[in-house]
């Protein structure tokens, strides 16, 4: 064999032992992360994340903002879950994306939840696909039924539902992974609530309550299932990451927004009622709302703290070619005598975003992200261009100057020259799709048509945004 026969038999051995794709981010300069790891936190609040922090209360958080970069992160309206975590994996807005409420029509007098066929472009995992790359993604909102990738795999939404159905092989792409997942569901109240009390997280009673309970009653009373989803979900998770290793990692958990819901009648009563007084009056002012929004963090510190041990575990996964990037899609706010993020006469309130990793500036604060930032920034993060028909763009306040001079943005016009693969989809309502309704009713997100005595408000019409969002710019 000749030498030059020798030194592609040597390459071609690397290409195929880490990716071609990490090779060709090496030899051509491009950023050099060999992983991204990406965690999504429904509802994670700065105003009530920050107070937790300074109180000791978030030691693996607090350590991910020293050695990364902090910020708050813009969401929009409406803020809805689904609507926001799409805009997040496309990087673009609801119009473009065409996830645009709950539900909708599917066909002449079917209305379902939303689903993976009825996204228009392409997410970030669907692009690394097609460009030779592997990741695996769990939970995100309206992934089912699962897209057929050819590099990677999917553990939709509808996983987590097998809290309360049988197991569901469709949840998963491909077929193989499911059997690694399908024992991992945490079910039935007698094994869940031993877990919750191992994990610090209250069985939340009413008649624990401060404050009387309205339709929030139902979120109550089926607390123990959302821990048991997000339980079930982190379970998965660390198994694929452990057996099923991906350049691009992402999972997504809910359950501090699923507290938000109804843990505000668990605030000291008199601090609540002199917060009330002052709002009706016209006399809050932001010390007032500061005051409540630390009294709000106490109530909820075992909720964010099984968030700080989920980001302690990643942050622990982490070598020098890692890059780790945390959001969340809005935040909380205090209105109108509860802690809401829709129905607000201000604007979305503001989530959370971490990133920490190779040409990360430590101790850093972002400035100006919106969630259409997250999908380009672990785009150039993994070495690859960002499609200039995004609404966002890098999160470039996060890197030291002198990386992204070493690594200078590359971009391409879209990546929406072939058409996205989707999963086959029923014709009819299905069992799922109730369960999904009913988890939307029970979170007040639509309304229930046999509850007239306890509804909680859908979204209302106002909370729907123009029809142009602005495009944004490189941070």
């Amino acid at each position: 064999m000749t030498r030059m026969w020798k030194v592609v038999a040597v390459v071609t051995a690397v290409v195929l032992a880490v990716g071609g794709w990490a090779v060709y981010s090496r030899v051509n300069g491009r950023p050099a992360i060999d992983r991204v790891i990406f965690i999504g936190f429904d509802g994670a609040s700065p105003n009530l994340l920050e107070p937790l922090l300074a109180a000791g209360k978030l030691p693996a958080i607090k350590r991910l903002m020293e050695v990364g970069a902090y910020g708050h992160i813009k969401s929009f309206r409406p803020t809805e879950s689904g609507i926001l975590w799409t805009s997040v994996a496309t990087g673009k807005t609801m119009w473009k994306h065409g996830v645009i409420d709950w539900t909708y029509v599917k066909k002449a007098g079917l209305e379902v939840p939303y689903e993976d066929s009825a996204r228009k472009v392409k997410t970030f995992w669907e692009i690394l696909s097609e460009r030779g790359i592997r990741s695996g993604t769990l939970n995100w909102w309206w992934t089912y039924p699962a897209a057929p990738i050819d590099n990677g795999y999917i553990v939709t939404d509808r996983y987590r539902l097998m809290t309360i159905i049988p197991p569901a092989p469709e949840t998963v792409y491909p077929a193989s992974v499911f059997p690694g997942v399908k024992d991992l569901i945490l079910k039935g109240k007698p094994k869940i609530l031993p877990v919750m009390e191992r994990e610090g997280i209250p069985n939340w009673k009413a008649e624990d309550a401060e404050t009387p309970f309205g339709g929030s009653r139902k979120t109550l009373d089926s607390y123990h299932l959302y821990f048991a989803q997000d339980y079930s979900v982190d379970r998965a998770s660390d198994y694929l990451f452990e057996h099923e290793p991906v350049p691009v990692f992402s999972t997504y958990f809910r359950l501090v927004d699923v507290t938000c819901h109804f843990a505000y009648h668990y605030v000291e009563r008199g601090l609540y009622d002199e917060t009330v007084r002052l709002e009706q009056e016209g006399k809050l002012t932001q010390a007032d709302i500061d005051k409540i929004d630390q009294e709000f963090a106490r109530v909820l510190t075992p909720v964010y703290q099984f968030m700080d041990r989920i980001v302690d575990k990643y942050m622990r996964r982490m070598d020098g070619r890692t890059m780790l990037i945390l959001c969340s899609d809005h935040g909380f706010m205090y209105s109108n005598g509860a802690y809401a993020h829709g129905g607000l006469a201000k604007e979305a309130p503001d989530g959370v975003v971490f990133m920490a990793g190779p040409g990360v500036t430590k101790g850093s604060r972002i400035e100006g992200a919106t969630l259409f930032d997250i999908a380009p920034t672990i785009l150039f993060s993994i070495g690859q261009p960002i499609a200039r028909d995004m609404d966002g763009g890098l999160l470039r306040g996060a890197f030291d100057d002198a990386y992204l001079k070493r690594h200078p943005v590359q971009y391409v016009p879209t990546y929406e020259t072939t058409q996205r693969k989707t999963g086959t989809s029923s014709t009819e309502k299905t069992e799922m799709d109730e369960k999904i309704l009913e988890d939307l009713q029970t979170l007040g997100y639509i309304e229930d048509p046999t509850d007239k005595e306890n509804k909680q408000p859908a979204t209302p019409p106002s909370e729907k945004p123009a029809k142009k969002q602005k495009r944004q710019k490189d941070k």
